[in-house]
């Protein structure tokens, strides 16, 4: 998996040197650029669970290229196309007290078209972004001997970020909360699963 990840993002820094160098006005109406960033998973159950289950949620990580298009002065329109890789699941203890893992979107793809309104001028500008997000399963896996898979999620996105003008590119970190709306489960020993997750992603463009 790290292999993957390391692969992904020298691909993508590939991509982002090379539209750059087509576009080097730092207030083009039309910028490219890559991120990286880490994720924190919120996986919820609609109904009470097992006895013998139990949620867990942890951190990820994630990485992607995006589009900036100027529709005016202070808002753009950001689709983006992200791979993450996230860490949640059900962990239900047996009879033999050995541990089955139900993993929820262990790795994803995640497509989104974001709206950002960005406040203000100068070199350090906040910005606001909201906007859904298309999320689908990339891996499907569970430590059982049936395997149960994931169904794909629609979410909407919020978030607040600050772009930073520096001398050769612009380095914006941004915070967002995706709030999954579908149920993702495919497990039968359980009904409604929502994922939802908070990021801190450094976008540079």
């Amino acid at each position: 998996m790290k292999k993957l990840v390391l692969t992904a993002t020298v691909a993508f820094c590939t991509f982002v040197g090379f539209a750059q160098s087509e576009n080097k006005a730092i207030d083009s109406k039309l910028r490219f650029g890559f991120n990286v960033g880490t994720n924190y998973s919120l996986l919820l159950s609609k109904e009470t669970l097992p006895d013998n289950s139990k949620i867990y949620n942890g951190i990820g990580a994630k990485v992607g290229v995006f589009m900036d298009y100027s529709i005016s002065k202070n808002l753009l329109f950001s689709p983006k196309a992200e791979l993450a890789l996230n860490n949640s699941g059900i962990e239900t203890t047996n009879n033999e007290n050995s541990i089955i893992t139900y993993q929820v979107l262990p790795v994803s793809l995640e497509i989104m078209t974001h709206f950002v309104y960005k406040s203000g001028d100068g070199k350090i500008i906040p910005y606001f972004l909201v906007g859904p997000n298309f999320r689908l399963p990339l891996k499907n896996k569970s430590k059982s001997s049936a395997e149960f898979k994931n169904k794909p999620d629609f979410a909407i996105d919020f978030g607040v970020g600050l772009e930073n003008k520096l001398k050769f590119f612009i380095l914006a970190p941004e915070i967002r909360y995706s709030l999954g709306l579908l149920n993702i489960n495919e497990n039968p020993i359980f009904q409604t699963l929502n994922y939802h997750n908070i990021s801190l992603v450094l976008n540079f463009k």
